[in-house]
């Protein structure tokens, strides 16, 4: 039984891990367009900035759902 288990939370790491850089691409495709058309700045700090918004709006995306799921199990008891 603690070997199914064992299988189940590394496949749910993996797929937290994925999950996460998938955002990341998205939240920095997002932020490098719109700092494309929104600014008149040099394309290499575009699209440094627009890396830097990625890994920000990954990681606080991540502690939020990591808070509400920890508000709903907490709720449950």
């Amino acid at each position: 039984m603690s070997d199914d288990t064992t299988m189940m939370d590394i496949i749910g790491t993996i797929l937290l891990r994925l999950v996460t850089v998938a955002l990341f691409i998205v939240i920095a495709i997002l932020a490098l367009l719109f700092l494309r058309s929104n600014t008149d700045l040099h394309v290499g700090l575009i699209a440094v900035l627009a890396i830097v918004v990625g890994v920000v709006g990954a990681l606080l995306l991540r502690l939020l759902f990591t808070g509400l799921s920890r508000l709903g199990r907490t709720s449950d008891h």
